[in-house]
């Protein structure tokens, strides 16, 4: 099924994937507040360029690009190195009102949200926190205004993975290529004008930004931002998708979907996967070996503070006395498993299986 990789485009496809998935309420509220929440948003990010266009005269130097596939620890390390209040980073209400003027306009809004303890989009104990004043990927400003975003058939319209009709228009989203040259190289350009608004509210500090899938866009993003630094963040596979699947049960959308819809998106999600890693050992061959580093998940949980100093030198900043006081604080707490996750072969797979298909990165990290 042809359809347009525009945000309209991408839109309608959504709406016809809920409407052939029989999720009629979700397709009502999609309807009717996605557009309206663009175009206020689309009509206040103009407004910034009347009320606050010295935002636009900021520079972009060297931004630090966190990579990984989901449940890597490249939450817990971007989390972390924020704590340092050297970088530029931002939180889910930014991504929601990237307008400047649009959060000022709201001000009243999050303190009386978080009087009333709405403030929270999904709950720690689902996987993965979600708090309007928590820091977030980058990847939500894509996913919240272009729908430009692998979070799409991941998260918000699963079926759309693995639909027949859809599922080939699916899988050519979100990734470089020649059709999606246009699509990507806006999306880059309007996630480039959010840093500038955030570095000039976060007074020229340099940006730290974290978005696992970004790496099926990398050429395009170093277009962009040739000075990138990126940090790879690499974990065994079978820890991964044990891990992934067993949150996204507990996310809200994984709870509307039946036994066989979960089975039918696994299946197309595990094949993404094995790309998802394939594309960090190819951006590994674009890049200068100076632009990058990987750390593996390994490390991050047996020595944190070798794996955060790594970092800082491979950056070229120092780490100061407030933030070491808070590394050693990590680095000194044991790593204890939070939750109780399934087998891999609870989700239709085998180890045999996964070692086969992912030997390249077995064969590279953890022989």
């Amino acid at each position: 099924m042809k359809g347009s990789n525009t945000t309209i485009g991408v839109f309608i496809v959504c709406l016809q994937v809920l409407l052939r998935h029989k999720r009629y309420v979700f397709f009502i509220l999609f309807l009717t507040l996605f557009p309206l929440y663009v175009i206020i948003n689309r009509l206040f990010l103009f407004l910034d360029h009347i009320l606050f266009f010295d935002f636009d005269k900021q520079k972009i130097y060297n931004p630090i690009l966190i990579m990984g596939f989901n449940r890597s620890g490249t939450t817990f390390f971007h989390h972390l190195l924020s704590q340092s209040q050297k970088f530029t980073t931002s939180r889910t209400w930014e991504f929601i009102t990237p307008s400047i003027s649009l959060r000022k306009t709201l001000f009243f809004i999050r303190p009386i949200l978080n009087l009333l303890q709405w403030n929270k989009l999904e709950k720690k104990e689902r996987g993965h926190q979600v708090g309007l004043d928590d820091v977030e990927e980058d990847e939500m400003l894509l996913f919240f205004h272009k729908l430009d975003s692998k979070w799409i058939s991941n998260n918000l319209i699963p079926w759309m993975k693995y639909d027949n009709k859809f599922k080939d228009f699916t899988s050519q989203l979100y990734i470089d290529n020649e059709n999606n040259q246009k699509r990507t190289m806006g999306s880059i350009h309007f996630c480039k004008q959010f840093w500038k608004r955030q570095v000039f509210l976060q007074k020229g500090k340099r940006v730290l930004s974290k978005s696992n899938p970004f790496i099926f866009r990398l050429k395009s993003i170093i277009k962009v931002f040739p000075d990138a630094k990126i940090i790879f963040i690499v974990r065994d596979p079978i820890e991964t998708i044990v891990s992934f699947f067993s949150m996204q049960e507990k996310m809200k959308y994984g709870n509307v979907m039946s036994k066989k819809e979960l089975s039918l998106y696994r299946k197309e999600a595990y094949k993404e996967i094995i790309d998802w890693y394939q594309e960090t050992e190819n951006a590994k061959q674009l890049l200068n070996r100076k632009q990058f580093i990987v750390l593996t998940y390994d490390e991050l949980k047996n020595n944190l503070y070798r794996s955060v100093d790594k970092f800082f030198n491979f950056i070229g900043e120092d780490i100061d006395n407030d933030f070491e006081t808070i590394l050693k604080e990590k680095s000194e707490k044991k790593y204890a498993k939070k939750h109780q996750n399934k087998t891999i072969n609870d989700f239709g797979f085998t180890q045999e299986q996964i070692k086969e298909d992912f030997a390249f990165v077995y064969k590279e990290y953890f022989n």
